[in-house]
């Protein structure tokens, strides 16, 4: 009886340790989002990854969530949750989403932006665009990646080679570096 119960007791610790390990994380998805020559052309493909995500065929639309990436073009959109229409090349990010251009670094608390129209709308809040020598803090921006020009509102801080300045408008021109 005795050896039942050792076995008994070390068959519930095995269980109890195996019980206790993580759960294996599952792939991460690539999706790439290709919609019809009409929408896209001249238009860059977006490829897509994130830990999990679903797709809704009556509305187009994909449903992203945690370490999503949005890789179109040049330009490189990293956020915690997403939503990409592959009928309007639309984009809907929730929580701490930064946009990266070459050594352009955007940062929003949400993002729209319509890679169709080449722009992006970041919303607070601490909107930011960061670049060597060039830090603009503001509650919202719009970027334009055609016209390479950033536009900020409300509170917009704008430090520039160690010179500060404040507006409650500002544009900032990526290709010349001027701010008007």
């Amino acid at each position: 009886m005795r050896k039942y119960a050792r076995l008994l007791l070390a068959a519930a610790l095995v269980s109890l340790n195996l019980a206790a390990l993580p759960q294996a994380a599952s792939a991460r998805q690539t999706i790439t989002v290709s919609t019809t020559d009409s929408i896209i052309q001249g238009h860059d493909k977006a490829i897509v990854t994130a830990d999990h995500s679903s797709y809704n065929p009556d509305t187009a639309r994909y449903t992203l969530r945690g370490n999503v990436m949005i890789q179109f073009g040049s330009r490189t959109f990293r956020t915690d949750t997403a939503k990409i229409s592959t009928k309007t090349l639309q984009l809907w990010t929730e929580n701490n989403t930064q946009l990266m251009e070459g050594d352009l670094h955007f940062t929003g608390g949400a993002v729209y932006a319509d890679l169709q129209a080449n722009v992006a709308w970041f919303f607070g809040p601490n909107c930011s665009l960061e670049r060597p020598g060039l830090a603009i803090h503001s509650d919202n921006m719009v970027y334009n990646w055609c016209t390479r020009i950033a536009s900020f509102d409300g509170h917009v801080l704008c430090i520039q080679k160690g010179e500060q300045r404040t507006a409650g408008h500002m544009e900032y021109d990526l290709d010349t570096g001027k701010i008007r």
